[in-house]
């Protein structure tokens, strides 16, 4: 139910015209003066639309209790007169009332009057509401907004407009469009002309212009600023504005465009991004070129003109289908791929690293790596000659020491004394241990590293072949360089020979023991045996034997160390530290 405040002077016609809209469901408050009317509203009371009679007696009239009510409150007021005076209307016309009635007319005019007057002041309101979100809006957007009448002059700017020209508003108002004097240059750098200027452009031909991109010299800053505009024509009924424009301030995308299209001119690698082309079945067959850098042409010698927007067996008819099915998987997939691979087309190699930066695309970052490629050939050709002759060599090497071991051999089987052979016997065995590392360097695949296990087995065997000794190992599979090896050979045939040599009387058997380890500190070489031992103060440095003092010095070559016990059999220890073997 809607409520009526109706300020009426007279009593007869206030209680008739209250009962008359109570009947038509409206609830009415009567007052009968200015002064009471608005003491109700000071009071609280709101009614939904207030019906003025023009003249009130001696205190305030309706038109100035109106005036004073709309200053405070926001209610709409139709005014009721019995008269019709041009002096009475001209004064409610220009005060700011939603209708007119006379107080002769029937109960339904006034009625629908009311019901008017109501519906007009909701959709007041409405657009009330609209045009503070719409100026909000317009003043907190970050895009510029500009208005342009019919010749191009500003007619109101948004503060994003203000801040992104360097201008006041007043200083804006009623300036040209980017008028000659605003240095405006295009994307390349170029001047731009006046009747191309996006808002002349519109104006000329009525037609929107999107996403135009110009720089404007800002004196403020000493620099170009670049803005993208978008301009758009409005109709008649929105005069006196022609046209509007939007502005963004694009400066940092468009620095960043640069820097990375320099990037893209100056990197030394090739750079091309493509779209692949699939048959119905979704298989790749084709891809087309769509951007290629100046590195790229030099890699490939094919031209960007020549090229961009066509397909790789439009230009290059013979290309593998490697190319394209791996092409394929990375623009279909997503996934990136770094690759080496030769291009039969073009006579190179190319390392590739490809990766998809759209859907249904793939970029390539290409180096021609021709050059390397064939050194490694030449190079692994070089190897493999070396390697062979480094084999062969080792190959003569053991063939040089058989011949020198069978020399002695037969030397040693000529003399008749004992001791002259067993002398020899003993060169014999030093020869041996050498020849036997050359025998594995041959069979292996390395050159400087032995394999311990194989190498000093095959040593021990040699040596206790024909001997009554049992013999018991525990050798470490180790890889060990030739140096240390060669030292380890010789060492071990020492400790080993005078082992069969004192140990033990004359064929007879015994036991002898040789490990070899390796620990966190130390290559650890163990000969023991459980014989006579050795004379009582023994000391190495005092000893007149060559076998000995040859082990002692090479221990000590190696930074390692020589140690030896004669009780309860002879017990030899030789530790060689484990950092001199990494160094090797």
């Amino acid at each position: 139910m809607e409520t009526i405040l109706l300020i009426e002077d007279d009593r007869i016609l206030a209680s008739a015209e209250k009962k008359l809209l109570e009947r038509k469901g409206f609830s009415v408050t009567v007052a009968e003066t200015g002064e009471q009317g608005i003491e109700l509203l000071e009071e609280g009371f709101s009614p939904d639309i207030i019906l003025m009679d023009y003249n009130l007696g001696e205190g305030l009239d309706g038109v100035k209790t109106a005036e004073f009510i709309q200053m405070r409150w926001d209610i709409p007021i139709v005014y009721l007169s019995s008269s019709t005076d041009p002096e009475y209307l001209k004064k409610m016309e220009q005060s700011a009332s939603y209708g007119f009635v006379l107080k002769s007319s029937s109960v339904e005019v006034l009625s629908l009057s009311i019901r008017m007057a109501l519906r007009l002041h909701e959709s007041q309101k409405k657009a009330a509401e609209k045009d503070r979100l719409y100026h909000q809006l317009y003043s907190t957007m970050h895009q510029g907004v500009l208005y342009y009448d019919e010749s191009g002059k500003i007619i109101d700017a948004n503060p994003a407009a203000v801040s992104i020209l360097g201008l006041s508003r007043d200083q804006m108002n009623n300036l040209i469009e980017l008028a000659p004097s605003w240095k405006a240059i295009k994307l390349d750098g170029s001047p731009l002309s006046e009747q191309d200027r996006p808002i002349q452009v519109t104006l000329s031909t009525g037609k929107a212009v999107t996403n135009f991109i110009m720089g404007i010299f800002r004196e403020d800053l000493n620099q170009y600023r670049w803005i993208s505009v978008d301009t758009i024509p409005l109709q008649e009924s929105f005069a006196p504005y022609k046209v509007y424009s939007t502005l963004d301030d694009i400066t940092d995308r468009i620095v960043m465009e640069k820097e990375m299209d320099n990037l893209f001119v100056q990197m030394h690698n090739g750079f091309a991004l493509h779209e692949i082309i699939v048959n119905d079945q979704g298989n790749p067959i084709d891809y087309r070129f769509l951007k290629v850098n100046p590195a790229f042409e030099k890699l490939t010698g094919l031209s960007a003109q020549d090229i961009i927007g066509k397909r790789v067996l439009e230009v290059l008819p013979n290309t593998e289908s490697y190319w394209i099915e791996t092409y394929g998987k990375v623009a279909l997939t997503g996934e990136t791929i770094t690759f080496q691979n030769y291009s039969a087309e073009l006579k190179r190699y190319y390392e590739v690293s490809a990766y998809r930066p759209a859907p249904g695309q793939f970029a390539v970052i290409v180096s021609d790596v021709t050059d390397r490629k064939l050194a490694e050939v030449a190079l692994q050709g070089a190897y493999e000659e070396k390697t062979t002759l480094l084999k062969e060599l080792q190959h003569r090497v053991k063939n040089s020491f058989a011949m020198i071991e069978s020399m002695v051999q037969l030397a040693a089987d000529a003399y008749v004394s004992e001791d002259a052979a067993q002398a020899l016997k003993e060169i014999q065995f030093r020869i041996s241990a050498v020849s036997q590392l050359y025998s594995q360097l041959h069979q292996s695949s390395s050159f400087n590293v032995v394999d311990s296990y194989e190498y000093f087995n095959q040593l021990l065997e040699s040596m206790t072949e024909f001997s009554p000794l049992i013999l018991t190992t525990h050798i470490d599979a180790l890889k060990i360089p030739v140096k240390i090896a060669t030292s380890l050979g010789i060492m071990l045939t020492e400790l080993v020979t005078n082992s069969l040599k004192y140990a033990y009387p004359k064929d007879s058997p015994g036991e002898l023991i040789v490990t070899l380890t390796q620990n966190d500190t130390d290559l650890v070489l163990h000969v023991q045996d459980k014989g006579k031992g050795l004379p009582e103060n023994f000391v190495i440095k005092n000893s007149s034997g060559l076998g000995l003092n040859l082990v002692n010095a090479l221990a000590q070559q190696m930074k390692g160390s020589f140690s030896i016990n004669g009780s309860n059999g002879t017990t030899s220890i030789i530790r060689i530290p484990k950092e001199v073997i990494e160094s090797l």
